[in-house]
């Protein structure tokens, strides 16, 4: 798969499996990828209260595993933190995700914790063909 198909591959199965560490510690828990496309890369978003965001904000390298019909694709980088969002994105955020609206009135932006993965390098394992 070349970088477009991966990108496509992780649109249509937007649910990764993403490891982090804490210390020495590995935790592994299924995150949905918010937006993946040749512009901005792969990004997600999370709650700044969530364990998961302490962790990516102390140790941001993290590896992400898709999965569908027989393909693994293994995504590893380093998180960057948006310092800020513009207007645009955060209505963008809102109309993907409008579950985070009432988070947000309440809260303020400052809630939402927003990340592109850099320096990714995806290694891909296609099961779903017999091996040769």
């Amino acid at each position: 798969m070349n970088k477009k198909e991966i990108l496509e591959f992780i649109t249509k199965n937007p649910i990764a499996y993403m490891a982090t560490v804490e210390g020495k510690t590995p935790h592994v828990r299924a995150m949905g990828t918010y937006k993946a496309n040749e512009k901005d890369g792969i990004v997600f978003s999370m709650q700044a209260i969530k364990d998961v965001y302490k962790q990516v904000e102390k140790t941001p390298e993290v590896e992400l595993c898709y999965f569908a019909n027989g393909v693994q694709v293994r995504v590893a980088g380093k998180f960057d933190i948006w310092k800020k969002m513009t207007e645009e994105q955060k209505a963008e955020m809102l109309k993907i995700r409008p579950f985070l609206k009432a988070q947000v009135d309440e809260n303020g932006w400052d809630f939402v914790k927003v990340m592109t993965l850099k320096n990714a390098k995806a290694t891909v394992l296609d099961m779903s063909k017999p091996v040769v």
